[in-house]
């Protein structure tokens, strides 16, 4: 199963949700080795990965660099188990990424601003590649939240009925290996059931 995290905005949990997905993934599949690949240049998924060795703390799954090569070569053999694609926010290799995916999912808070790139993003996924937004850093309950509903209602935009919450432990994450998985384990479950 190939996930690629994709948006072209940056900023917007890309790494910490496939971070988090591989976490869940491993978790509940034991035995099984997903893997990470960071496509994006800033290589934020191997930064976190380092810092959490360096710390004595192994993630329990793999980050490896990911380029055209690595990624075309992916599209060719396929994947034995979860692989999530952290994808960069624009260029060859972004469409590459998705073109390689079996699943698109796009994160956004609920920012005008980034729910606008997440469309854009959603609307450059073939219509033949499923792909659904992924609300995260929300805060149920405020205005914001409500309008962003109204406006993907509106829109028919595909999304998770998970919706990851705004939460300092989240925020500070990263080199950390995963420990709660908040809502990502619903969000697994639904990709899960989705690419059965």
């Amino acid at each position: 199963m190939i996930v690629t995290i994709a948006n072209a905005k940056g900023g917007v949990a890309k790494t910490t949700s496939a971070m988090f997905l591989a976490a869940a993934y491993a978790r509940r599949f034991e035995g099984s080795a997903p893997v990470v690949l960071d496509a994006d240049p800033q290589s934020s998924a191997s930064l976190w990965r380092d810092l959490a060795e360096d710390a004595g703390e192994p993630l329990g799954f793999d980050v490896s660099p990911a380029n055209l090569s690595t990624l075309g070569r992916l599209s060719r053999v396929g994947a034995d188990s979860f692989v999530a694609v952290d994808a960069p926010p624009q260029g060859r290799l972004l469409e590459t990424a998705i073109g390689v995916a079996d699943f698109v999912v796009v994160p956004s808070s609920d920012s005008p601003l980034d729910l606008q790139q997440a469309w854009a993003t959603l609307e450059a996924v073939p219509r033949h590649r499923p792909a659904a937004l992924l609300l995260v850093r929300v805060e149920p309950g405020t205005t914001a939240y409500a309008r962003t509903l109204s406006a993907l209602g509106d829109a028919a935009t595909p999304r998770f009925d998970a919706v990851v919450r705004k939460r300092q432990d989240l925020k500070r994450c990263m080199g950390l290996r995963p420990g709660k998985l908040w809502e990502y384990g619903q969000v697994l479950d639904e990709l899960l059931e989705v690419l059965r």
